[in-house]
């Protein structure tokens, strides 16, 4: 009497691969059966578990602004672009991220200006009277950083009072004009600024 035998096997994969059980390729979960027969003619039976565990994609789309930093399982990404990552669940399997990352830009407006005294500069709808560096800060619509830097000038202006008398007859000459009349008279010159 020649004895048969019987085979069982335990196994698991993960998707997308394939388990070769005496040549033949399996890749679905389920339980299998192949008969071979020994030198003798009798039966050797072969029993297959199988398991497939999955694997995952996982698909990230993020925004940040630029200067700022985006993690993913513990990495840094500061730039656009598309970033693969693998992960391992606790079968083995792959646990893929991808992340499409999107950098909006933060902007920086340096604006010089000067004013005479008396007069207001109007940056964002907020006047500025006083010489100095002022900064305002706005978001873009993706909110962001828009940073308003003023360095305002304030320069003067001058008033100048003469009294002055003359001769009848003769003329009094103020800034290229002649008068010959007694009265209060005015004259507006620009400064270099």
């Amino acid at each position: 009497v020649n004895p048969t035998y019987s085979h069982h096997l335990n196994a698991s994969i993960c998707q997308g691969e394939t388990f070769l059980m005496n040549g033949k390729p399996y890749s679905s979960s389920g339980t299998y059966t192949d008969t071979l027969k020994t030198i003798n003619g009798c039966d050797s039976v072969f029993t297959l578990d199988l398991i497939v565990n999955p694997t995952y994609t996982h698909n990230v789309n993020a925004e940040i602004c630029q200067g700022d930093t985006y993690l993913l399982n513990g990495k840094s990404y500061t730039s656009n672009g598309i970033f693969s990552d693998t992960l391992k669940t606790i079968h083995g399997c792959d646990s893929i991220f991808i992340l499409n990352l999107t950098v909006n830009p933060s902007y920086t407006f340096s604006i010089p200006a000067q004013i005479c005294s008396g007069e207001s500069y109007v940056m964002n709808g907020k006047p500025y009277s006083v010489t100095g560096t002022y900064t305002d800060t706005l978001k873009t619509v993706h909110g962001c950083d828009s940073i308003f830097i003023l360095d305002l000038q304030v320069n003067p202006t001058y008033s100048h009072h003469l009294n002055a008398s003359i001769c009848q007859g003769e003329n009094f000459l103020m800034n290229g004009k002649t008068y010959s009349s007694s009265g209060t008279y005015t004259d507006t010159l620009k400064t270099i600024n």
